[in-house]
């Protein structure tokens, strides 16, 4: 078991490497397998609040820190709703702020080969990318930071029989017993059947993960070298693309943002961007989306559009709820401070700034235009439009679409300069 470990460490054992010990068995005699290596740890433990034995659990693994001479970080979770995944998301926060404030790039997890035949099942029956059907792999490295699992490829039974031969004290989990979690079915009902049908099965899962894994990063360079550290690319240069290496370019962005996902979803985003109208977006959740712009396609955050609604004091700053500020002056000679010479009619005060409607007008020379035909003939995405600001005076005809239209109704015989500074 040494070996396995230090086989996948081998690289970083002169660094300083932060491990997550919960006071489990897998974690604490991963512990002891790193500390036989010499390693040089930062000893992390969370409180996930769950269960009365938590503070004995906190302080065995700070007596086994202090034991070793490692320095010790201690975290209390505080987790509302959906457990599992918000639980990995602050541990793995912590984590890294802790790798930061030890000024090292190498964290360590006790994740063994029975979590990747549980992960692997429950990838396969909720649909995921091939890196995702192949469960984890023993080292990645993102943001920054190297991600090991050194006891990927030993089995529950092989760090029982260590824990046992060595007399390493540890705690088990009562809440793993529970059978209210999907993970904790899989381990108490699915996975002893399936190794009751094969005992061989955890030897063929390593095989199974191995393959899976050299075809992915395969794969994934492929992807990488399409997308050439950005997240946009010409939509005729992606259906040039053979069907794998769409779906992982599309699974490499999503793992980029943190962005869950399943087949079906890199299928969904996959149509919307063949037969998707152009100007279109696809909503991803958690503040993104895919923004198709004509012949490319964007990944990035949403828009968040603010209401705004308000009388415009001509005399005056105005600040708005977007922190746009907006000001005016009668001096027209005054052009080099000010953006735009604005026409209105004094019959039609005051005037008011506000985010676009369905009947907007807009006025020219040659007549008038609707304004969603207006930003159609411009090229405008929806989410760009959502959030401009519209002049209008106190019958609502438009006097300006900030930064992109001024008022050209002849009627409109008043001038101001207007100047403004978008929030």
């Amino acid at each position: 078991m040494l070996f396995k470990v230090k086989n996948v460490i081998t690289l970083h054992l002169e660094k300083k490497i932060v491990l997550s010990v919960s006071g489990g068995v897998d974690s604490t005699v991963l512990l002891y397998l790193l500390k036989e290596l010499n390693a040089d740890l930062v000893v992390v433990h969370f409180n996930h609040q769950q269960r009365q034995e938590s503070i004995l659990e906190a302080e065995y693994v700070k007596m086994l820190a202090d034991k070793f001479g490692y320095p010790f970080e201690y975290f209390k979770l505080d987790i509302k709703e959906d457990f599992h995944n918000e639980a990995h998301n602050q541990r793995r926060f912590h984590l890294i702020n802790v790798a930061k404030k030890y000024e090292t790039d190498v964290i360590i997890t006790a994740h063994h080969l029975n979590d990747l035949l549980e992960t692997i099942l429950m990838r396969i029956s909720r649909g995921s990318n091939l890196l995702g059907y192949s469960g984890f792999v023993d080292s990645y490295y993102k943001d920054g930071i190297y991600f090991l699992k050194p006891l990927i490829f030993v089995s529950k039974e092989e760090i029982l029989t260590y824990a046992k031969e060595h007399n390493i004290r540890y705690f088990i989990d009562s809440s793993n017993q529970s059978d209210i979690y999907t993970r904790n079915r899989y381990r108490q009902e699915i996975i002893p059947l399936l190794l009751k049908e094969n005992e061989g099965l955890l030897k063929k899962i390593i095989q199974y993960n191995k393959t899976l894994s050299e075809a992915f990063f395969y794969i994934r360079k492929t992807s990488t070298s399409f997308l050439k550290n950005s997240d946009s690319f010409l939509i005729s240069d992606f259906l040039k693309l053979d069907d794998a290496i769409r779906k992982d370019v599309i699974a490499y962005l999503l793992e980029k943002k943190d962005i869950s996902f399943t087949y079906k979803k890199i299928e969904e985003i996959i149509s919307f961007l063949e037969t998707g109208g152009p100007n279109s977006y696809y909503d991803l959740g958690k503040d993104y989306i895919f923004k198709k712009v004509y012949k490319k396609v964007l990944l990035e955050k949403k828009r968040k559009t603010i209401e705004i609604n308000q009388k415009l004091n001509l005399s005056a700053f105005n600040v708005l709820n977007d922190n746009t500020i907006i000001s005016f002056s009668n001096d027209l000679e005054d052009l080099d401070n000010y953006k735009v010479v604005l026409c209105y009619n004094k019959l039609a005060l005051p005037l008011f700034i506000r985010n676009r409607r369905p009947k907007d007008m807009l006025y020219f020379h040659y007549g008038h235009k609707k304004v969603k035909d207006f930003y159609i003939d411009k090229k405008i995405p929806k989410d760009i439009r959502d959030n401009d600001l519209l002049i209008v005076d106190s019958n609502n005809q438009v006097l300006a679409i900030l930064g992109k239209y001024y008022n050209e109704n002849p009627k409109n015989k008043d001038k101001i300069l207007l100047k403004f500074v978008r929030g």
